[in-house]
């Protein structure tokens, strides 16, 4: 979930600061339809590596993804994000290079400072991850306290198409050092261990710089407490198993351009 620093009146787009969300920056179309207020958002993003969860979908290279979404005032989101991938199963010719998300939630305003958010992501691949199928779904619940504290579940019931059921966990946490500085910070608790075999925790903090209303950049320490994996010693690998690759003691850079 983003949090955009607007709001809608009146039919028109009012900004307050270029601070909008961690690696997330959005310059808001608002459209009037039927007497309805709707708000388009994209980026395209370049990270020194895609991270997810204490694990890299990309080996620890740098990626390029996009993502373009819709918002209105009734709390409905909506939209799709791209991203190559790469995981550790190189050898397999019909391993998947591209990941395509679509989401779908809405939120809901329960006080003046708390928000709610209910949520579902299905994850298509153009290939075969460790010589698997993998596409998948998952779905979200999450609470947003104002702008600075958020706290999220997630329940995949077949990730990766392992049958193994994976929870995650995360409390988030956001500060604005300046107009256009930003400091935030994550902790999360993955409960993976059918497809992992273990479940761990994994954590990230980092400085956002709003360099412009459509630019920023964001350098960001990632840590997780995911052991490796015991390789064979012949092939270098678990055979078809799920071992995506750690990445403890790690810093990523990422910059946005958004539209």
């Amino acid at each position: 979930m983003y949090f955009n620093r607007h709001d809608l009146i009146n039919g028109r787009c009012i900004r307050r600061k270029p601070i909008t969300a961690i690696f997330f920056v959005s310059l808001p179309l608002c459209l009037w339809h039927s007497e309805v207020m709707a708000e388009w958002h994209g980026n395209i993003r370049l990270l020194s590596d895609y991270i997810h969860r204490g694990y890299s979908k990309s080996r620890g290279n740098p990626v390029v993804q996009a993502q373009f979404g819709y918002q209105n005032l009734a709390g409905w989101f909506a939209g799709a994000q791209t991203s190559q991938v790469r995981f550790d199963d190189q050898p397999n010719n019909d391993r998947a290079e591209f990941e395509a998300r679509l989401y779908l939630g809405k939120t809901f305003t329960l006080t003046e400072d708390l928000r709610a958010e209910l949520s579902a992501s299905g994850y298509l691949f153009d290939g075969k991850i460790f010589d698997h199928d993998a596409d998948y779904a998952e779905v979200y619940a999450a609470l947003h306290y104002q702008d600075w504290l958020s706290l999220r579940v997630a329940i995949a019931p077949d990730a990766y198409q392992r049958n193994a059921n994976v929870l995650s966990y995360e409390l988030n946490y956001r500060r604005d050092l300046l107009d256009n500085v930003q400091f935030s910070s994550g902790l999360g608790f993955s409960q993976a261990s059918q497809l992992l075999e273990q479940n761990y925790f994994y954590w990230n903090a980092g400085i956002s710089w709003f360099v412009t209303s459509y630019l920023s950049l964001d350098l960001r320490y990632v840590d997780v407490a995911l052991s490796g994996y015991q390789l064979e010693p012949i092939t270098g690998t678990r055979n078809q198993e799920f071992y995506p690759r750690p990445q403890d003691n790690n810093f990523q850079f990422s910059l946005t351009l958004g539209f």
